[in-house]
């Protein structure tokens, strides 16, 4: 009878073990699918942030090809500025060059500001 009884209760402390692991494991499988649900929104997230980085991509590059031809090839200011020419021609031409820089800038400047 008492090896009975030592069987039983020895059966008793894995059942109870056994309860506290599936407890255990229960728990953990709870704060498994919280982490799981907070990186699927954090994936998420990323996507949007990521569509939106690239749709920014796009408009900056469709900028950057419809800039005007001047500023494809630049020019030369300072050799413009060296030469000593005082003729109103090459003023003129120097002042438009000037005015189409700071116009594109001003737009680039504005529509960054935008951005952020």
């Amino acid at each position: 009878m008492d090896s009975f009884e030592e069987k039983l209760y020895s059966l008793i402390e894995r059942i109870n073990a056994d309860g506290q692991r599936i407890q255990e494991l229960e728990q953990t499988i709870v704060v498994l699918q919280k982490d799981k649900a907070e990186l699927i929104k954090e994936k998420t997230n990323l996507s949007n942030d990521l569509a939106k980085q690239q749709n920014q991509l796009k408009q900056l590059e469709k900028m950057a090809n419809n800039l005007p031809k001047e500023f494809s090839k630049p020019t030369n200011i300072h050799k413009i500025v060296n030469n000593k020419l005082n003729d109103a021609a090459t003023a003129a031409e120097l002042k438009q060059k000037l005015t189409v820089y700071i116009e594109e800038l001003d737009r680039c400047i504005a529509y960054l500001s935008d951005l952020s």
